[in-house]
């Protein structure tokens, strides 16, 4: 725990003729009392994590306040997790209330990967400030360390499941929340994730009464280049609520709508939906879209994307074939508009969720990706 500055100790000098605090002092001929002062309406105020929860726990967060009246403060979170802050516990809500008797605790684990967050950071700010949010910045704002009264930092850590795919190592996505896209919970057991001579195999399965999705990313940050994954399981007989989605994220920063580039496919619930897009963020912006009905004549295809500074090239195929073959081609796109993200510290990921979490699927869904290639760029 650490307090801000604001208090001036008043040092008095008295005479061991008339004071004696204790036995060893009045051994001395004079001793030093130090008492705190109020300035400027700042206090020895304090701040204290006493409680953390365990990984991917939907628990809260808890603590309490020393020296302030609780009613006229409040506090501000934020996680560290997957290399960047975010506030806690929503952008929406800041902030934390303070309990008449200095307690406080808080929901942390609200979406994403926050279950894996390893750093906690907690301010005490007083009543009408407006902490700065962090969408994953590599550090907390600056600002709130000269309007807090004191701060503190917790420290945990998460173990997680990895796996060998391709060449590449991959994180397991687990939660025992619900958590995004969806929000779903993921399963990071080893009979809904696993590699073996077909390829990776990822699940929509019930545990207990509930459905669990799976999710893997790619630990490694590749930046420009051409994204390539090979596929085992005929995308069109996708239950209609499922999600395949082939795409880069990047955790640490939500510059460029977080460089998210896009294969996705499902009819999201609809069956009259097409059921194929490819997608460069925001999606909202039609020109970032193109959609088509994608019809194998066998389980295998081919999707991929070449991302450049000056454009953004995807292609599907029929088959298993290498992004430049010129053959099989089922559709191509060649986005050059105006939201090409730079690269940055944006991670492959490959999921399979539900658009409805509501909404079970007619039985366990199964994807099996038979590779992944990435080629840098130029």
């Amino acid at each position: 725990m650490r307090a801000l500055k604001g208090v001036l100790l008043v040092v008095f000098v008295l005479s061991a003729f008339g004071v004696n605090a204790s036995p060893a002092q009045a051994q001395t001929e004079e001793y030093k009392v130090y008492l705190p002062m109020i300035m400027n309406n700042y206090i020895s105020a304090g701040i204290n994590i006493t409680y953390v929860p365990p990984c991917r726990s939907g628990e809260k967060l808890k603590g309490n306040v020393a020296n302030v009246v609780p009613a006229q403060y409040k506090v501000a979170i934020y996680i560290f997790v997957s290399g960047g802050w975010w506030t806690k516990p929503t952008f929406a809500s800041p902030l934390t209330t303070i309990a008449g008797n200095g307690t406080w605790e808080s929901y942390v684990n609200t979406g994403g990967n926050d279950g894996l967050a390893t750093r906690f950071a907690a301010f005490l700010v007083p009543n009408g400030y407006t902490p700065p949010q962090s969408g994953g910045y590599a550090e907390i704002p600056g600002e709130i360390f000269s309007h807090a009264v004191a701060y503190t930092y917790a420290d945990r850590t998460c173990s997680f499941r990895l796996i060998s795919f391709s060449g590449y190592t991959w994180q397991v996505k687990d939660s025992v929340a619900p958590a995004g896209p969806g929000p779903n919970y993921f399963s990071s057991d080893v009979n809904d994730v696993f590699v073996d001579s077909a390829g990776l195999h990822l699940k929509i399965v019930n545990h207990g009464g509930v459905w669990y999705c799976t999710e893997v990313v790619n630990t490694s940050f590749l930046g420009y280049g051409t994204y390539v994954f090979q596929l085992g399981t005929d995308v069109g007989l996708l239950d209609k609520n499922a999600v395949l989605g082939m795409f880069t994220w990047d955790d640490t920063s939500s510059d460029y709508y977080y460089r998210e580039i896009d294969i996705e496919y499902s009819r999201w619930d609809d069956p009259g939906y097409a059921n194929s897009q490819f997608v460069v963020q925001p999606y909202w912006e039609s020109a970032n879209i193109y959609r088509w009905e994608t019809t194998l004549p066998g389980s295998n295809s081919t999707s991929g994307f070449k991302w450049t500074p000056t454009a953004v090239l995807f292609k599907t195929f029929e088959g298993l074939r290498s992004f430049l073959d010129p053959n099989g081609i089922i559709q191509s796109w060649n986005y050059t508009g105006d939201n090409i993200p730079p690269e940055g510290k944006e991670q492959a990921r490959i999921n399979l969720w539900l658009f409805h979490p509501s909404v079970p699927p007619a039985g366990t869904v199964e994807v099996i990706i038979k590779s992944f290639t990435f080629t840098p760029y130029p």
